[in-house]
């Protein structure tokens, strides 16, 4: 069965280079070369956490694909949808894009593409507490997927955190280390994924020297990779638990970086459940962080110079 070379787009993996990879032996019509364009347009937004722009361009993508009755592109720019609403915590709607994209991989016979749909749709399913269905679409996956080393980490990774919420701690532990072991050295949107989990399972085993260690690494990986949005959470994380340890001023150092980051790329959520922590971290460390709010306020509204998400 010949597999397509085209890998799709997950937390921890771009299509932009997939997309050039592929050797497919038909002429691309303008249509599919324009939505090939837009995916890696959507991607880099994706990327940065521009959500709502890379929604437009997958968007875009997807009718490109439906012009052009490409079905691998309609396949992946389905996907990549899915990612952007599991990103925005609309599960149901990433749940229905992710089972459609698999339906068409499989029905072109593209095994890998199938895994990848499946493989987000547990890890939606994960995050919305619906372990026994997730558990039960990664054995599915785990079963495609075979001894395909590749796909193997990303369904280790994702095996792994359901344990963690399942409270199967050791287990988890293992499985995840067991990914980290076998992801390549230069996936570092799974190296950073990887080590995020590891360090969120430390967290909820109270070994907090140990979770900080793994989040700096996860922190590493995102700054290589150049994942804006997961750089904003590593840096909270870390905040978080030396906020935890009474370390309020290196609690301050993480919160302050990570806060803006989540200001340029307009996640106002997120910037006020973490200036809550900053406020209490600066009032303990006795540190000003009034230019810091200022700048939050301005990127907030719109006032920057650089907007990320153009």
């Amino acid at each position: 069965m010949k597999t397509c070379r085209i890998i799709i787009i997950l937390l921890s993996i771009t299509i932009l280079s997939a997309c050039a990879g592929s050797n497919h032996a038909i002429k691309k019509s303008d249509k599919t070369i324009s939505g090939i364009k837009e995916i890696k347009k959507g991607t880099s937004l994706y990327n940065k956490g521009c959500y709502k722009r890379s929604l437009e361009h997958f968007l875009r993508a997807h009718e490109l694909f439906v012009f052009s009755d490409d079905l691998r592109g309609v396949a992946i720019s389905m996907n990549s949808v899915g990612n952007v609403y599991r990103a925005t915590d609309c599960i149901s709607s990433a749940i229905q894009f992710f089972d459609e994209s698999c339906r068409i991989f499989l029905y072109i016979k593209d095994t890998e593409g199938a895994v990848q749909a499946l493989s987000n749709k547990s890890a939606a399913l994960i995050e919305d507490d619906r372990l026994e269905e997730a558990s039960n679409v990664l054995s599915l996956a785990e079963s495609l997927a075979k001894n395909n080393k590749k796909l193997s980490v990303t369904l280790l990774k994702n095996r792994g955190i359901l344990l963690c919420r399942e409270n199967e701690f050791k287990r988890a532990e293992d499985i995840l280390k067991r990914a980290l072991n076998k992801v390549a050295p230069a996936n570092f949107s799974e190296i950073a994924a990887i080590n995020f989990a590891l360090g969120k399972l430390m967290v909820e085993t109270k070994h907090h020297e140990t979770a900080v260690e793994y989040f700096k690494e996860a922190l590493s990986a995102d700054q290589s990779s150049g994942f804006i949005k997961g750089i904003a959470d590593d840096l909270a994380a870390i905040g978080t638990v030396y906020y935890t340890q009474d370390k309020y001023e290196l609690a301050v150092n993480y919160l302050n970086r990570s806060i803006k980051i989540y200001a340029l790329i307009e996640n106002e959520d997120k910037v006020n459940e973490i200036m809550e922590l900053l406020n209490k971290s600066s009032e303990k460390a006795e540190i000003n962080i009034s230019l810091t709010k200022n700048f939050v306020k301005k990127w907030l509204e719109g006032n920057s110079f650089k907007n990320l998400c153009e």
